[in-house]
């Protein structure tokens, strides 16, 4: 008598194997994932063309000569530091785009007299938000909010006069 052969494939064997072997793997990657700050990253808020816009209106009211005008000023987050394209301020009202060049989320925070003022959500790398706050003549900090950030160095005095 002839050998039987199964006509039923056997993949069910191999089937098991490869998703043993995709469940390692991505374990692998999840256990390696490196930046702690990656949940954040969906939290981004405005794009960066939308604060360019902004700017833009900004700077042409203030041209007109408005009585409350609003100064536009840009806080450039970068690899645990912050910089302004400003370097005095006068008090006033200013919308702060806030633009994320770093590898890391990150946020801006005002305070003054170790009270925050006013706070951005986070900001993904690459990203960019606006922020609208009024500044009183006197000393304030600008600085990153999440983790140990601000003690990395993602903070900068700003006198305001």
């Amino acid at each position: 008598m002839p050998a039987r052969i199964d006509p039923r494939p056997r993949t069910l064997p191999h089937l098991a194997r490869g998703v043993a072997v995709l469940a390692l793997g991505l374990g692998a990657l999840t256990a390696c994932g490196g930046n702690s700050d990656a949940g954040d990253a969906a939290a981004t808020t405005t794009t960066s063309s939308a604060a360019e816009t902004t700017t833009g209106a900004t700077e042409s009211s203030a041209a007109s000569g408005g009585a409350s005008q609003t100064q536009a000023l840009t806080a450039t987050e970068d690899n645990f530091s912050i910089s302004l394209d400003k370097d005095t301020l006068t008090a006033g009202t200013y919308e702060i785009t806030v633009v994320n060049k770093g590898s890391a989320t990150h946020d801006l925070a005002v305070e003054e007299d170790g009270t925050t003022e006013e706070q951005t959500d986070s900001i993904a790398p690459g990203g960019s938000t606006t922020l609208t706050v009024d500044l009183d003549p006197g000393e304030y900090v600008f600085y990153c909010t999440i983790g140990n950030h601000r003690a990395m160095g993602m903070e900068i005095t700003v006198q305001v006069t």
